[in-house]
């Protein structure tokens, strides 16, 4: 039997340096560790069958992103074993339990969620909406952190907004910027969020 398992996690301090390359085997590993039997993919190297949503730059903090992890079976306390195993700087916050004929997370993250200021104050809108052009649904100032959701994050990563100001010497680099993805799923114009 295998039981499809959607955590909705977070990565916050030293824990958003990880890349994202590396996320897979940490989520195997800490469901080995936390007695927890993850179905294989079939073929010539089997790996333990999990799927995220959208690549991550290293360094940006991450509040809500998905993982689907394909288990064997699922005890009622899966939050806390999962979380008890993690490393530290990432939480489980929320555990789904999507339908078979559910789409994917490539077919569900369809948007973004960003927060980002500059630590030297310079005005980011602007410059978003030149890099972003039709792509930007929604943007907004709220003190010093502007908001933005883009459209198809995969295609529209916040790497590349952050390379397009660096080339333009509107930054030095990643140091002088603090950005936090709140959020990935699909957007809902009603309450201006996006979500899973």
């Amino acid at each position: 039997m295998t039981i499809r398992t959607r955590l909705i996690y977070s990565k916050r301090g030293g824990a958003c340096f990880v890349p994202h390359i590396a996320l897979a085997q940490m989520f195997s590993r800490s469901a080995s560790r936390a007695g927890l039997t993850l179905v294989m993919t079939q073929g010539f190297s089997p790996r333990a069958k999990i799927s995220f949503g959208p690549e991550l730059p290293a360094g940006v903090v991450a509040l809500n992103e998905p993982v689907d992890m394909f288990f064997v079976n699922v005890p009622e306390n899966i939050t806390r074993l999962i979380n008890d195993s993690l490393p530290e700087g990432f939480s489980v916050s929320r555990v789904i339990f999507p339908p078979d004929e559910s789409p994917s997370l490539g077919k569900l993250c369809k948007s973004a969620d960003y927060l980002i200021r500059s630590v030297s104050n310079i005005s980011l809108a602007e410059h978003a909406q030149n890099f972003y052009g039709d792509s930007l649904i929604l943007i907004e100032q709220n003190g010093e952190w502007l908001r933005m959701i883009t459209a198809d994050p995969s295609q529209n990563p916040i790497g590349g907004f952050i390379r397009y100001l660096k080339d333009k010497d509107i930054i030095a680099g990643w140091h002088e910027l603090n950005t936090v993805r709140v959020s990935v799923g699909l957007y809902n114009p009603q309450n201006r969020s996006v979500s899973l």
